[in-house]
């Protein structure tokens, strides 16, 4: 497992430890082959938005600040929390940011074909080192596909915490990336950014992760 320590100011981030329950994971939607544009962002930011990591597509774990520390990453809103049946909902995405790790894979998403070559979510035509997969998931057919060197570091590190953090490998290893309302009521295990919110599309269905949670 590579990491490299790309630490945030300690104004982006939140430092008090905080008890960790639940593992989320999201893509950046931005280059894959370098974190520094996501990193730059959150350092310009005052709204200490961020996650604990970057993986990289080389597979590279690019570290921000500590796992027991918490920045903003769900933007659940308080309106669908409202709507959904809770009574917290004015607190309730606090909570969830704060008793969850979140880890980033870099990588543009979802992605658009024309006159087959694919465009990212700014109309660049994307790499030709990358590879997309067709899946059609919440309005996109085609997304950015995560490299095997990013899931192999993925695994390594989510095992990591595990362990450190007692954390149960219930969740999305059932291959239910939908909004969970298992996720938003704070069950321990791993979930997907798209398991807190209809708007979002990370992470893809992708087998692979699922087999690997599995396995875990």
């Amino acid at each position: 497992m590579k990491v490299i320590q790309t630490p945030l100011p300690i104004n982006q981030y939140y430092p008090e430890p905080q008890k960790k329950l639940q593992i989320v994971l999201h893509h950046t939607v931005s280059n894959p082959l370098s974190p520094q544009g996501d990193i730059g962002f959150w350092r310009s930011d005052s709204t200490r938005i961020a996650t604990y990591c970057i993986i990289s597509y080389d597979g590279t774990i690019n570290r921000c600040f500590p796992s027991n520390a918490w920045a903003h990453h769900l933007g659940v809103k308080t309106s669908e929390l409202k709507s959904i049946g809770f009574k917290d909902f004015m607190i309730r995405n606090n909570i969830l940011n704060r008793n969850s790790i979140a880890i980033e894979l870099d990588g543009w998403g979802g992605v658009t074909k024309y006159h087959d070559n694919f465009f990212n979510v700014y109309g660049k035509p994307l790499d030709k080192s990358l590879d997309v997969i067709e899946c059609k998931w919440r309005g996109y057919e085609y997304f950015q596909k995560y490299s095997d060197e990013q899931i192999q570091a993925l695994e390594e590190l989510i095992s990591y915490l595990m362990k450190t953090y007692s954390i149960p490998s219930y969740g999305i290893k059932d291959g239910n990336i939908d909004l969970r309302k298992d996720a938003l009521n704070s069950v321990p295990g791993i979930y997907s950014h798209s398991s807190y919110r209809l708007d979002k599309s990370d992470l893809y269905p992708d087998e692979r992760i699922f087999r690997m949670l599995k396995n875990l």
